[in-house]
């Protein structure tokens, strides 16, 4: 393992791109790409018994399994990993909603709407009080876990974090603000060891967008986002600065899928053997087309709903632990396929503009990036209920990470227990302060099937804590 990289590292340029060469280099998963072209029924075979068995794909595999094209190895491959994913999420969806504070940006991405030369776009950014006055509308419907989504503003990280603070310190009926996740710009060092002063700040998400760099080039012709090498780094900057949980994306329908997921995956082992991140999430949004946003209608890569399936099946055998994110829209059949086979976290939010959700918001803010219909937070459990999935409302960042408890068989089934425990409980309290009896008793019938599913110790622990929070005892946890 490679030696964690001292806190004073020099960003020069030079340093900056040496850095960005040893996380990926992109004519070598070109390289990987050709050679795994074709694989046998027998080699298939072994990768799957193998992932099977949690024990992830080598970045060789994992190029073998994106470029199967035959019907039938995908449904093998497919099968595979819902199994995986129902051994270690069992049906829980954690349920997030993103914030924007700011729609403001000094970058000129060609497929973003909020891009600086759309000067259709009411620019505004929100001071902390407006932000808690847009926030209590989401605590008094159930949320618990918001991600702060910034643009390239050239702000400071004095606002990022005095925006954080303001969303924890709210109150608002039985509720509060359990995690902030933050969907920010590549930092430099200094910026980013203000932000991890925030007390339990959440996942520091940033997204590249492709690995390609002639794309990368061409997508982003201005600005500092057009630095491919400085974005790359950003997540081994953030590690420097003592942010532990990590997410990474590419925007899938910019550059061929295959060249970007296997480089996302080839970033994620460097990630995980480097710096040991608390927790890593992946996230792959899909172009969409969106006026004002030139780029955003190119149709070469655009990425079809059976192949983002497949997409997010391979993730989960290439990374078993790590939570999938969906984030841009699927019809509802295919969210129930991807919520079995891989995906463990939905950003529910359908706008993105500052005061959204207050109703104070010019509409002419989001440059019309509206991902989707809009879904009532109630709705989408009873949808998810019905169908067996669990929604997620526990968002305590010591339940992250399924695999804590190391090698120890006992010790691992135990962690998974109690997060499903932990799961079910967060549940409970949210039916019982927010939902409809409709939507309760559609609820209840999933939290009896998960409940039959846990060690008689934790269920037992579990009912116990049940009846404290029928009682009106809040928080309670394993």
């Amino acid at each position: 393992m490679s030696p964690l990289p001292t806190p004073h590292a020099n960003w020069s340029p030079e340093h900056t791109a040496a850095a960005a060469a040893e996380i990926i280099q992109p004519a070598a998963v070109s390289a990987l790409l050709e050679e795994t072209a074709t694989v046998s029924a027998g080699d298939l075979r072994d990768i799957l018994f193998g992932a099977a068995r949690g024990r992830g794909l080598s970045l060789p595999q994992a190029a073998t399994l994106l470029q199967v094209t035959d019907a039938a190895a995908r449904e093998r491959i497919t099968t595979t990993a819902q199994q995986v994913h129902e051994h270690t999420f069992a049906r829980r969806v954690r349920l997030s909603e993103p914030v924007c504070p700011t729609n403001r940006c000094v970058n000129d991405c060609l497929y973003c709407p909020l891009r600086r030369s759309n000067t259709q776009l009411r620019r505004r950014t929100t001071a902390a009080r407006d932000l808690q006055r847009e926030v209590i509308p989401l605590l008094d419907e159930g949320y618990r876990h918001l991600t702060l989504v910034f643009g390239d503003s050239r702000i400071g990280p004095q606002y990022v974090r005095d925006v954080v603070d303001a969303v924890y310190a709210l109150r608002s009926r039985t509720g509060r603000v359990q995690r902030v996740d933050l969907n920010l710009n590549a930092s430099a060092p200094d910026e980013l060891a203000v932000l991890a002063e925030v007390e339990r700040l959440g996942t520091y998400h940033l997204y590249q967008e492709t690995y390609d760099p002639e794309t990368y080039a061409r997508m982003h012709p201005d600005g500092p986002k057009a630095n491919y090498a400085w974005r790359l780094t950003s997540h081994d900057r953030a590690c420097q600065a003592g942010l532990r949980d990590l997410g990474l994306g590419v925007l899938l329908g910019l550059h061929d899928l295959r060249f970007d997921v296997l480089a996302l995956l080839t970033h994620a082992h460097y990630l995980l053997a480097t710096y040991r991140p608390g927790a890593l999430t992946v996230s792959y949004p899909r172009l969409i087309a969106t006026p004002g946003a030139p780029g955003s209608t190119e149709t070469q890569w655009l990425v079809n709903d059976d192949d983002f399936a497949f997409v997010v099946a391979v993730t989960r055998l290439a990374l078993p632990l790590t939570d999938i994110i969906l984030n841009t829209p699927a019809p509802a059949e295919v969210r129930r396929a991807l919520y079995a086979i891989g995906i463990s976290h939905v950003s529910v939010g359908s706008a993105s503009y500052p005061g959204v959700y207050s109703a104070d918001g010019a509409p002419e803010g989001a440059g019309r990036l509206t991902i989707g219909r809009p879904r009532n937070l109630e709705t989408l459990v009873y949808r998810m209920s019905e169908v067996g999935f669990v929604p997620d409302f526990h968002a305590g960042a010591s339940d992250l990470d399924p695999a804590a408890a190391g090698d120890d068989p006992q010790a691992a089934r135990q962690a998974l227990d109690r997060k499903a425990a932990n799961s079910l409980l967060a549940l409970k309290e949210y039916l019982m302060d927010y939902a409809s009896e409709d939507t309760q008793t559609i609820a209840a019938g999933v939290i009896q099937d998960e409940l039959a599913r846990l060690s008689k110790k934790v269920r037992d622990q579990t009912l116990e804590r049940m009846e404290e929070t029928e009682a009106g005892f809040r928080g309670q946890r394993l």
